[in-house]
């Protein structure tokens, strides 16, 4: 059913779940892992459960943060993660925990996890996914530029084989509007946004797992960036701290916002901590009519003037980090991805495109 036979909701509220991130880390097994990943879907269930009925009969989409059920891999290979820490989506229990809030409480939730599928053998992903009430789950966006996991790009060809541009860059039709989802650290590549954009979005959902205060490596503009130059609803869910890892606890700071389609904050959380302040009623109509209107009633349209056609030709001939680097072997362990940089970078300076300093 395409989202024009769908009944519409011109007007629905989205909430930002700052949860702590209890990681996984220093567990031993799978059971001690997965204790600790239900421990944190028993919060979810008791958190939800209070703002569900305060929030009245609105349409209603919580969103969970990056790493908020396992943390990252740290000091695990690739195989000891995935042996401990790794989900089904769907398919593992903790997975379908989550499917049936959603059914119970009648919302939509976007939630992250690392996911080791059964058809990616010897692979692991940083998979965002939302679910709607009906438990379905109906968008799942493995994560494109991470330091952390096997991305799509590694597997470029057989991905796109398997599973099309649409499984690459998915937007799922709702009838809250035209739903992607990108995590983290995504936000500072353009092109993620723009590609997910170009393919429908409306409204991205961005579950992130960050520093979250002062606008290290320009993080908090880039959220805005991202929302002000694609039109879109940006929803930024960060984790309000870590806990029980060998990391400090306050290497995520919160702050939790959302952005409207201009880049200016609608609501924002300031600080760490679980909190769901940084809740909003999310105008569809709003958006629809800035995006459609004619020239100058609104501003500049970024998105009417978009002149792709300029861009491909240099996207076309440039190779940066290569596609395909896991193809023939999955990598053992995200040292590989450092090496790739590494080599990236060096190519580069061989041709080039980038220059070393003098003094090193």
């Amino acid at each position: 059913m395409s989202i024009k036979e769908k009944t519409m909701v011109d007007i629905w509220k989205a909430t930002c779940m700052q949860t702590m991130n209890h990681v996984v880390n220093r567990a031993t097994n799978r059971d001690e892992a997965m204790l600790i990943v239900n421990k944190s879907l028993d919060r979810w269930d008791e958190l939800l459960a209070s703002l569900v009925a305060s929030n009245g009969s609105i349409k209603q989409l919580y969103l969970f943060p990056e790493f908020n059920l396992q943390g990252f891999p740290l000091n695990e290979n690739v195989n000891e993660w995935i042996e401990k820490a790794c989900l089904r989506i769907p398919g593992s229990s903790e997975v379908e925990r989550i499917q049936k809030m959603a059914q119970k409480y009648k919302i939509y939730i976007g939630a992250n996890a690392y996911e080791s599928p059964d058809d990616w053998p010897g692979r692991y992903f940083n998979c965002s996914f939302l679910i709607d009430p009906s438990g379905d789950i109906i968008l799942k966006f493995r994560r494109i530029n991470t330091t952390e996991a096997t991305s799509p790009h590694d597997v470029l060809d057989e991905y796109l084989d398997k599973h099309g541009v649409e499984g690459l860059l998915p937007v799922a039709e709702t009838e809250l509007g035209n739903i992607a989802m990108m995590p983290c650290g995504e936000i500072a590549w353009p092109e993620t946004a723009r590609a997910l954009t170009m393919r429908g979005a409306e409204i991205i959902l961005h579950p992130t797992s960050d520093h979250g205060k002062y606008d290290q490596l320009a993080w908090e503009s880039c959220k805005r960036a991202r929302a002000a130059e694609n039109m879109v609803y940006f929803i930024s869910s960060n984790a309000g701290g870590m806990i029980g890892g060998p990391l400090p606890e306050g290497s995520n700071y919160g702050n939790s916002k959302i952005i409207d389609f201009n880049g200016q904050v609608m609501v924002q959380n300031h600080g760490p901590g679980e909190s769901s302040r940084a809740s909003a009623v999310i105008d569809m109509d709003a958006l629809r009519r800035v995006r459609t209107a004619s020239p100058g009633i609104y501003g500049y349209n970024r998105l009417g003037t978009l002149r792709t056609e300029v861009y491909r030709p240099v996207y076309e001939e440039t190779v940066f980090y290569p596609s395909n680097s896991f193809a023939e072997k999955p990598m053992s362990s995200k040292k590989q991805i450092g090496e790739n940089i590494e080599e990236t970078v060096n190519r580069k300076i061989n041709e080039g495109v980038f220059y070393p300093p003098k003094i090193t």
